[in-house]
């Protein structure tokens, strides 16, 4: 695999000192703040790039997030798709800025939605081409990355349930602990059988995090929550945690962060690798 660990630095001092600029065939500038020494991408092959891009007003629309680059196969259709056609032009290891108008960039996306006065207003765009790679080393990237994020995710856990042990010990709560790393206490028990995948689950929730900071719930907005167990539709917490109340129960989950929001976090309010604490009160199913 030919790798480059390359990362976008998108100032507008910089790209102003260069006298690096191509001008393309579709007459697209762009603006090299450094010069691969790779090759370019080939139809069938997978392209790895870091992108960031602002609409026309300078604010940020999108960043490719740290060890999370861009992925895209090239094929034959890349050339009657604007953005595709100039990331194609770019060698491994190219970073480069340019613009498109907003027409160029999503005009031929069928159901695209924005008020015509904008087709012509220019968007701007950064992207640093990272890897390209064959079908086969593709394959084998995909199988590192899941060996990595496997040994990070055991890692987590370790520290995530050393922490739950710890919460539990000092606020003397008994919890009764699951093969994957859940804990869960019922506090009062409901009637009939528990809820299984595939019931439509009504329930009061207040979400915590391990130190006690409110970041969401149900009771204070006077609305319970509904959804269907164990089809993905909340996290794999309550995908499994709901599966040990009965209706009218309610307890409280102790959810290890990789069976919650994981290494991303969720909105702000839950930070990367946060363990969560959800109050639950089963309404029905």
């Amino acid at each position: 695999m030919r790798y480059f660990n390359l990362f976008i630095i998108a100032t507008i001092f910089f790209l102003s000192c260069t006298n690096n600029v191509k001008e393309l065939e579709n007459g697209v500038s762009l603006k090299y703040f450094k010069n691969g020494s790779g090759d370019f991408v080939e139809n069938g092959e997978i392209i790895m790039f870091n992108l960031l891009y602002y609409d026309n007003k300078g604010n940020e629309q999108f960043r490719s997030q740290p060890n999370e680059p861009v992925l895209q196969q090239k094929d034959s259709l890349w050339e009657n798709i604007p953005f595709l056609n100039v990331i194609s032009t770019l060698k491994e290891g190219d970073s480069v800025f340019f613009q498109l108008s907003l027409d160029q960039f999503l005009g031929f996306i069928p159901g695209a939605n924005y008020p015509d006065s904008l087709g012509s207003e220019l968007m701007s765009f950064y992207a640093g081409i990272e890897d390209i790679m064959t079908r086969e080393e593709f394959e084998n990237y995909q199988k590192e990355q899941y060996e990595k994020m496997k040994m990070n995710d055991d890692q987590q856990l370790s520290i995530d349930l050393e922490l739950i042990d710890n919460y539990l010990k000092e606020n003397n709560i008994d919890a009764t602990k699951t093969s994957s790393g859940l804990h869960y206490v019922i506090t009062k028990m409901g009637t009939g059988e528990n809820a299984a995948s595939g019931d439509n689950v009504t329930v009061h929730y207040t979400g915590m995090l391990l130190d006690g900071e409110k970041f969401d719930s149900s009771l204070d907005r006077n609305q319970p929550f509904s959804f269907q167990l164990g089809q993905g539709m909340v996290i794999r917490g309550w995908d499994e945690g709901i599966t040990y109340f009965n209706k009218g129960s309610e307890g409280t989950l102790y959810i290890p962060s990789s069976l919650g929001y994981g290494p991303s976090g969720a909105g702000g309010a839950i930070p990367p690798n946060a363990i969560l604490i959800f109050e639950i009160q089963v309404l029905d199913y």
